[in-house]
């Protein structure tokens, strides 16, 4: 490839030979051709670079970090030596759609003012069976919403204006765990955020977390670091919330099983909603990912509070009560 590509793919790899030709050959597919792969080795030691060299291409370009370094420090390597306007992230395990880049880069020349731009996405197992849906929320306005209760789209949805990210923002930081919704929310905070509201990639869910195999106490420093972001997103959505109720929600979104007060907790988001709604009569589509919202908290609890969720949301917001998606709701407690 001669001369600088319109996009990188960014892809840091870290023992990912499992999935990691199926990925590649899926960005070999894509319909857009301006495009340069950019492999960050983060001190692989299996068959992934093998892999690389074999399915690659001419596309693609390898930079070896000397010994692992993680997946913050790969990544802004490979910003600095991107070559694209755009850079679209990709996880070595999650394929992407033949048109992803196509539709993410006509989008992007088309809205100057967007610095970064997600997707929805196919939720597949290990095996690459599908196994549901991750909705965005499509408007700057519902991302930023978002931000403030969990990741708003997949890492490997995301492509960005590479000049702002890295020059702006100053790319990532190290969250522990946390550093794509760290980066949203400062982003979404000044600048509009947006998706598109199609599947362009598949997100591939592994089972167990990457918490449940760790020592507590690292396990513990990651739910922290995820505290703290949400409630720097948090204090962003609606300056002036009383911080018992950012803490609330918080603390709700950021323990794998969250014991709380659930009509404090619904007090709380009331209380956020009128701050971020402050100026504006309605929001179309918040009730749809509050609905989203919920039912993915729904399913984190444990089974001994479930009912005091749905009886604290019913008493709350009766219509956020009904948006509920009770056939995935019955199935779930049906299940467990």
């Amino acid at each position: 490839m001669t001369g600088n590509p319109t996009v990188t793919v960014l892809m840091p790899v870290f023992n990912g030979a499992r999935h990691l030709a199926e990925t590649l050959e899926s960005l070999q597919r894509q319909t857009f051709s301006d495009f340069e792969i950019l492999v960050v080795d983060d001190g692989s030691t299996d068959d992934s670079m093998e892999i690389v060299r074999c399915v690659g291409g001419s596309r693609i370009r390898v930079i070896s970090n000397d010994r692992n370094l993680g997946l913050v420090t790969s990544l802004n390597r490979g910003n600095a030596e991107a070559r694209g306007v755009f850079v679209a992230r990709q996880d070595a395990d999650d394929p992407a759609r033949h048109d992803r880049l196509a539709r993410q880069v006509q989008f992007m020349q088309g809205n100057p003012s967007v610095p970064l731009l997600g997707s929805d996405a196919l939720l597949i197992d290990d095996s690459g069976r599908w196994v549901g849906g991750w909705r965005s929320g499509g408007s700057a306005d519902l991302v930023r919403w978002d931000c403030g209760f969990r990741t708003p789209f997949s890492h490997s949805s995301v492509m960005f204006r590479r000049d702002i990210i890295v020059n702006r923002f100053g790319g990532y930081r190290d969250c522990r765990a946390c550093e794509d919704l760290e980066l949203w929310g400062r982003v979404a905070s000044e600048l509009p955020v947006v998706t598109l509201r199609q599947n362009l990639i598949s997100y591939r869910q592994h089972g167990g977390s990457v918490m449940a195999g760790e020592h507590a106490s690292k396990a513990d420093e990651r739910r922290t670091a995820l505290y703290d972001v949400l409630v720097a997103n948090l204090r962003n959505l609606a300056p002036g919330t009383p911080d018992e109720q950012v803490a609330t929600i918080a603390t709700a979104w950021s323990q794998p099983m969250p014991d709380v007060d659930w009509v404090s907790y619904f007090a709380a988001v009331d209380g956020l909603k009128l701050g971020f709604l402050r100026g504006h009569r309605f929001l179309r589509g918040l009730g749809r990912v509050q609905a989203d919202q919920n039912y993915m908290l729904l399913n984190r609890i444990v089974r001994e509070n479930r009912y005091s969720f749905l009886a604290a949301l019913r008493r709350s917001d009766q219509r956020a009560f009904l948006r509920l998606p009770w056939l995935r709701v019955g199935l779930m407690l049906l299940r467990r």
